[in-house]
């Protein structure tokens, strides 16, 4: 009754304040709708990857339900949250999963490979022998999450956390083979039953109040448009 009294006050909050709540977004939802693009638009199996994206998102966002569910040990509230889905400008552009806890914020990218071999090597990840722009991506993400997130929280008055604020790209790779060469500088990438473990291990930087008022910023649809960096 108390969560759903809160859920409801914060979607009176937001339909008030002009914004929708992101945390109402399902995990693939963004590439669920592609998908159904793809195969009116341009017939049956044209919908095929963007199908199993969706699928790998589905089984990531599974996963972190262990952070960011309810604790057992009395019940106490998570030091975790997130939010799936977020829209960042022209669809189907988005963050898959953004996930806010003791690390600060994390951008998980989730790469879902049925099968084949993908070697990390530096900057570079290839796939049989296929270089992707996966890293480049990534670190991508992380730098438009720390713009707009940054900027909405000046807005805000969060001007401390905001100057505080630090964005992890985390690659999360569902099946397949991994093999690393060497790691890249400033991003994580882990397979997916590896991946708790690896947020987990990240350095704590910000306290469960910090992660508290960086959600409520996070989760409003007005802090990821792009115009907005500029109005600052």
């Amino acid at each position: 009754m108390v969560d759903r009294t809160l859920s409801d006050m914060s979607s009176h909050a937001s339909a008030t304040a002009g914004w929708s709540d992101l945390a109402a977004n399902a995990p693939g939802i963004t590439i669920l709708h592609e998908a159904a693009r793809r195969r009116r638009e341009e017939g049956e199996g044209a919908d095929r990857s963007w199908r199993v994206g969706a699928d790998g998102e589905l089984a990531v966002a599974a996963l972190l339900t262990e952070l960011t569910g309810p604790s057992s040990l009395r019940r106490r509230t998570p030091s975790w949250r997130v939010l799936h889905s977020i829209p960042v400008g022209e669809r189907p552009r988005d963050i898959d999963h953004l996930l806010i806890g003791p690390p600060g914020v994390v951008t998980i990218n989730t790469k879902h490979h049925r099968e084949g071999r993908l070697v990390v090597d530096g900057d570079a990840i290839r796939i049989d022998d296929i270089t992707t722009e996966y890293v480049a991506r990534s670190r991508e993400e992380a730098a438009v999450t720390s713009a707009l997130l940054g900027a909405a929280l000046r807005r805000a008055g969060r001007h401390q956390l905001a100057a505080a604020l630090d964005v992890r790209p985390v690659i999360a790779v569902l099946g397949g083979l991994l093999h690393v060469v060497r790691w890249p500088a400033g991003v994580t990438v882990t397979t997916t039953t590896r991946l708790v473990h690896a947020l987990r291990t990240l350095p704590a930087r910000i306290d469960s109040a910090a992660t508290d008022a960086i959600f409520e910023v996070a989760r409003r649809s007005t802090t990821w448009q792009l115009e907005s960096v500029g109005n600052s």
